[in-house]
């Protein structure tokens, strides 16, 4: 029986992201496309001591170009690990349980990329795991609904359309290699802020809808041309420096540039590798954090 797994954990960016109205129940009605990249969390489970335990390892700046640590995280039951690990074991092993719990924290916090969302998701997996639980990937869906509304994504990853809050998940056909240069200025952003803010844009989900004949072109300068984010008006509100930055991409040779999620990340796209590591050198200093990855075909990976 496995009693160990240590499992990697990608972020994300959303090439689309559509807020269509706000619902009854509070949240915005929302039509996104979710695109995972190659910059990863880690997380290691192993059963034995004494309760639910986490452990937050420190982790070197994952390229040359970062300038800033992804932040501080408490190892308490606010985190989303922790919060991950409770519901699964109330509701999957309906009991208490003994495991510890590695997170080695690359992705940076309040930066519009899902780490949280990412790392709760492989929390469910890890501990499917390592407790043979055998729970179908429909009780982890459901129990990743419940975390937040990007997690679900991440348990498929790739290029997947988000409906509902998000969590509704439906695999697009593969969007072409894209080299990324990520920009994250030293502050974060409150989701709930960017919300309330009244900058948001509504939309009606044709942007969407388009996006999925472009993947299937695969034709990247006309994929970089068609993105959108109903939330970037808020970002540059309350933050004008993201604003700044995008337009610092595009004019360093990015084919294009946005706002990812609720920011205040942007992303842009390269041409190529070397043209993205080209474009990412200027971005540097001001506290900010800046690195250079691709998409990526899939989610989380149990890689130990």
């Amino acid at each position: 029986m496995k009693t160990t797994a240590l499992l990697r954990a990608p972020a994300k960016v959303n090439p689309i992201l559509e807020v269509l109205g706000k619902r009854d129940d509070g949240y915005h009605e929302l039509v996104l496309v979710f695109q995972a990249v190659g910059l990863y969390d880690e997380l290691e489970f192993a059963r034995g001591g004494e309760g639910v335990r986490l452990e937050i390892v420190e982790s070197p700046s994952p390229s040359a170009f970062s300038q800033a640590p992804p932040g501080k995280l408490a190892a308490d039951d606010s985190n989303l690990v922790m919060k991950a690990a409770r519901l699964f074991l109330k509701e999957v092993l309906k009991g208490e349980a003994d495991v510890l719990i590695r997170l080695k924290k690359r992705i940076p916090l309040a930066a519009g990329l899902g780490g949280g969302s990412s790392d709760a998701a492989a929390t469910l997996m890890g501990l499917n795991l390592v407790f043979n639980a055998l729970a179908p990937p429909q009780t982890l869906e459901a129990l990743a609904a419940r975390l937040g509304s990007d997690a679900p994504f991440f348990l498929t990853g790739g290029t997947a359309l988000g409906t509902g809050r998000g969590e509704v998940i439906t695999p697009l056909e593969p969007a072409p290699p894209m080299p990324l240069v990520l920009v994250k200025p030293a502050a974060g952003l409150s989701t709930p802020a960017v919300y309330q803010s009244g900058k948001a844009l509504f939309s009606s989900g044709e942007r969407a809808r388009n996006f999925r004949s472009l993947l299937r072109e695969k034709n990247l300068p006309k994929i970089a041309g068609s993105l959108f984010n109903s939330l970037q008006p808020a970002a540059f509100a309350l933050m004008p420096e993201v604003e700044a930055i995008k337009q610092g991409l595009m004019r360093a040779g990015a084919l294009g540039a946005l706002v990812s999620g609720s920011g205040p990340t942007v992303f842009g796209i390269a041409p190529g590798k070397a043209a993205a590591e080209k474009i990412a050198a200027p971005m540097e200093g001001e506290g900010r954090w800046v690195f250079v990855t691709s998409t990526i075909g899939t989610g989380i990976e149990v890689i130990g």
